[in-house]
Order: C-alpha cells, then structure tokens, then sequence
C-alpha cells in the first residue's frame, strides 16, 4: 500500500515537473512569435502567425490544462473558477485564430493545397465550432442538457476541445515548412521551433487525454449498465 502511494506521489511529482517546463516552453514561444511579428510590423502573415500562434500555441494550450491538478497556476482556483479561466482563455484564443485565420482566407495568397493551408482551415472552422458550442452550452445549458445526458456533453466536449488543438498545433508545425518562417527564420532554428512545439503538445494533452479516458471508462460502463 506504501508503495503504490510512494508511486503515485512520485509520478505527481514528475507530472508537476514536466507541467512547469511546458509553462516555460510556452512562455518562449509566447516571446518568439511576437518578436518576429513586431520585426515584420505585424503585417499581412505576421500577423497571422502571431494571432493563430498564440491563439492556439499559447491560450487555449493554457485553457486545455486549466483543469489540470499540478497546474501552478490554477492549482489554487475552485473547480468552478477553473471552468470560468478555462472559457475565458478559450474564448480569446479562439477569438485570435478566428480573426487570423479569417484574415488569411480574405488575402490572395492563401493556398489550400498546402498541407498548412488544409489543416489551418479545418483548425478555424472547429475553432468556430468549438466557440459556437460553449457559448451554447454557457448561456442555454437546458437545452444542451435535453440532448444529452451530462457525463456524454463532458466527453463530447473533451473529444472535440483534443481534436481541435490537434489540428492547430499541426498547422502551427507545418507552418514552420512554409516559405514564411523560411524566409524570414534562420533555418538551422527552425527544427528547434518544431521541437518546441512537438514538447508543448504532448505535454499540454496529459491532462485532456486522461480526462478523456476516464470520461470513456464511465460513458462504457453506463452503456453497459443500460443493456442489462
């Protein structure tokens, strides 16, 4: 029994390691996005870059660990205060990737037959969708609650908030191929960004991921309740 204690206290331990780095990690790729817009004047795809990067590299990567135990910054905050800090972070950074990607389709070089291009579009439109959703969810929850069950709109939710940043930090990362960072970033630095953002996404998801299992052992086991 000691043990098994000693264990888990101990992978709490790497966990809270592991969740700080990230907060530092996201914090440089906070500072590398905007010195790079304001030395371009956050012009045309700087500022796209600046408002998708942050959006969702450093906001909603924050609004996904919200809920997260060894998280320094919400450690403190009650379950409830959690939830608010995570819609209001999810709210401005889906607000950033609404208007930088809503910026890129109005200009006359985007090119959907980039792998950037087509995963970048997908990212926006769930963003949108994602940002419909909660703001449903916050103001009419009876009605959310009359289609669903709460334990299915918390899995659904979960499902869809991981898929959604999964598609924009994979247009994040394919963007670092794009002509933009090779032109205007030092090529020997680009692997490290990539790497940087590979480390902030795995890192970022221990928490969703786990929550989302537990919300799936709990939604099979009520199914399986149900059929007997």
């Amino acid at each position: 029994m000691a043990e098994g204690y000693g264990g888990a206290a101990s992978w709490l331990q790497i966990q809270s390691l592991l969740n700080s780095i990230n907060h530092m990690l996201i914090f440089l790729v906070a500072t590398f996005f905007f010195v790079l817009a304001r030395s371009l004047d956050f012009k045309e795809t700087a500022m796209h870059m600046f408002l998708t990067g942050v959006g969702f590299h450093v906001l909603i990567a924050q609004a996904m660990m919200s809920h997260y135990k060894v998280n320094p910054i919400t450690r403190w905050l009650s379950h409830r205060n959690k939830s608010r800090f995570h819609g209001i972070l999810q709210i401005l950074g889906g607000s950033m990737v609404l208007l930088g990607g809503l910026g890129k389709f109005n200009s006359k070089d985007v090119h959907f037959n980039t792998w950037h291009g087509r995963v970048g579009s997908a990212a926006t439109f769930f963003c949108a969708a994602s940002i419909v959703g909660g703001l449903a969810n916050y103001f009419q929850p009876k009605l959310a609650l009359k289609l669903f069950p709460p334990s299915e709109l918390r899995f659904r939710h979960n499902l869809f908030g991981l898929v959604t940043y999964t598609l924009g930090m994979g247009a994040i990362y394919l963007g670092y191929y794009s002509k933009f960072f090779t032109k205007h970033v030092d090529n020997d630095f680009i692997p490290g960004m990539m790497l940087v953002t590979s480390l902030v996404y795995v890192l970022t998801i221990i928490s969703p991921v786990s929550a989302l299992l537990s919300k799936l052992k709990y939604r099979q086991k009520k199914k399986q309740e149900k059929a007997k």
